[in-house]
């Protein structure tokens, strides 16, 4: 039985400051699977990972280890990753293609769609065991596909995806329609890797606009330039333009636009552009997208977000053309997954250069990633400390438009953002999401 009740838990969470707890208490975690995960749409990857029929991948979503598979027919699965015999997990690989897969204890094989393809040896078995029994694996009460992004419901009565999206589903719309065929693609392999650090802790940080100046100080640079190396001399030295695409070198933070509605989810706009896209490759890509959308084509074109966030675990990040899975392992361990994303029908130099940029940013060892990571770790450690046991929000505080329906809007380095995440955490832990 849970320590937890809702008079507790709503006295961890203030109007400008959350208690520690909120972040190191392991009950608190266990509930967050539960009471979060369990009931809200989580996305699984991409259907184009597994392009050929018997491409699988594996992951853990909420502690459930779950696999990912195209079948014979072409269609996609989601199934639990253990074996109806013993409880083995069945594949250990994170991907790979398999003509049916099979349980390295005793044997036991499945078709990939998830259906029973038999045992080994079954004279020991009474008449009709196996062939009566019902040993597929299980699958997760809902599966959908949206614009190639494949979502899991681990309980049955979660609201429909488009309701749980609200709003935030044109931003998938929008990202995918930057695409001259309206698909995007992951066809260049992912980053996976964990840091010590609570799940919540990263959700905040990606549309904080307070930190980029401290946390990001050796690759921006005083005019607001990503990237600039610290010891770098002369004006252009030691540079690498990763906003280069988007024009935009002067970034004004306290000018950025950033909101939210309900449910959590949040977004912050794109960036402004000091000039237009221009050279040829570009004109390529604006020519493609005008024969495919016409008179929409230019409003496709401008990218309407440069972060949105999908509660309770996942993001998509325009400019460099990725989504990142956040799925939390422990209480103070969780595991990113980045998948770049490709725009189909736009020219090869732009797939090229947005490669380039989530290497050297969001890959283990890049620059901005690698300075994140400290910062997040830094943060779960410093929680342990005795003392102040609270964690300030409070930063631009009232200043945020609010309509009826919940969703909100600020500006630059407001910590609303952090503030409407801890809002939707306390109405999904007391069962009023």
């Amino acid at each position: 039985m849970s320590l937890y009740d809702n008079t507790t838990l709503e006295s961890l969470i203030k109007p400008d400051r959350v208690h520690k707890d909120y972040y190191i208490d392991p009950d608190i975690f266990e509930l967050e699977m539960d009471r979060i995960f369990s009931r809200s749409w989580l996305i699984v990857g991409h259907e184009s990972q597994i392009p050929k029929p018997g491409d699988f991948l594996t992951l853990t979503l909420a502690k459930q280890p779950v696999i990912m598979s195209r079948h014979r027919d072409n269609s996609v699965h989601v199934l639990f990753n253990r074996c109806t015999h013993r409880g083995a997990k069945i594949c250990n690989k994170p991907s790979g293609n398999s003509r049916r897969f099979e349980c390295p204890y005793h044997g036991w094989a499945f078709h990939t769609n998830g259906d029973h393809a038999g045992v080994p040896y079954p004279q020991r078995y009474s008449n009709g065991f196996i062939t009566d029994g019902d040993f597929d694996l299980p699958r997760p009460p809902r599966m959908e596909i949206y614009r190639g992004f494949v979502f899991i419901a681990l309980n049955e009565n979660v609201p429909e995806l488009s309701a749980f999206l609200g709003p935030m589903q044109r931003h998938i719309d929008n990202f995918v329609n930057l695409a001259p065929d309206g698909e995007v693609e992951a066809c260049a392999g992912m980053f996976r890797y964990r840091f010590a650090g609570n799940w919540k802790i990263q959700l905040e940080n990606l549309n904080d606009l307070y930190h980029p100046m401290f946390t990001h100080a050796s690759t921006t640079g005083e005019d607001g330039t990503q990237f600039r190396r610290q010891g770098a001399e002369g004006d252009e030295a030691g540079k690498v333009k990763l906003l280069k695409e988007n024009a935009s070198l002067n970034m004004e933070w306290e000018n950025q636009i950033i909101g939210g509605h309900a449910l959590g989810h949040t977004y912050m706009e794109r960036f402004p552009m000091d000039k237009e896209n221009s050279g040829p490759v570009f004109s390529r890509y604006r020519n493609s997208m005008k024969d495919a959308y016409g008179d929409a084509a230019e409003s496709n074109m401008k990218i309407h977000h440069h972060n949105s966030i999908f509660f309770p675990h996942w993001s998509i990040q325009y400019m460099t053309q990725h989504i990142r899975i956040m799925n939390p392992i422990s209480v103070d361990c969780t595991e990113n997954i980045i998948i770049p994303l490709k725009l189909k029908g736009a020219p090869e130099e732009m797939w090229y250069a947005a490669l380039k940029s989530n290497n050297n940013s969001h890959s283990p060892a890049g620059m901005v990633m690698a300075d994140d990571m400290d910062a997040w770790t830094r943060c779960q450690s410093g929680m342990q400390a005795q003392g102040n046991d609270w964690i300030v929000f409070a930063r631009s505080i009232g200043e945020e438009k609010i309509d009826n329906n919940g969703s909100f809007t600020d500006f630059g380095t407001s910590e609303a953002n952090a503030r409407h995440q801890h809002k939707a955490w306390l109405s999904y832990m007391c069962g009023n999401a």
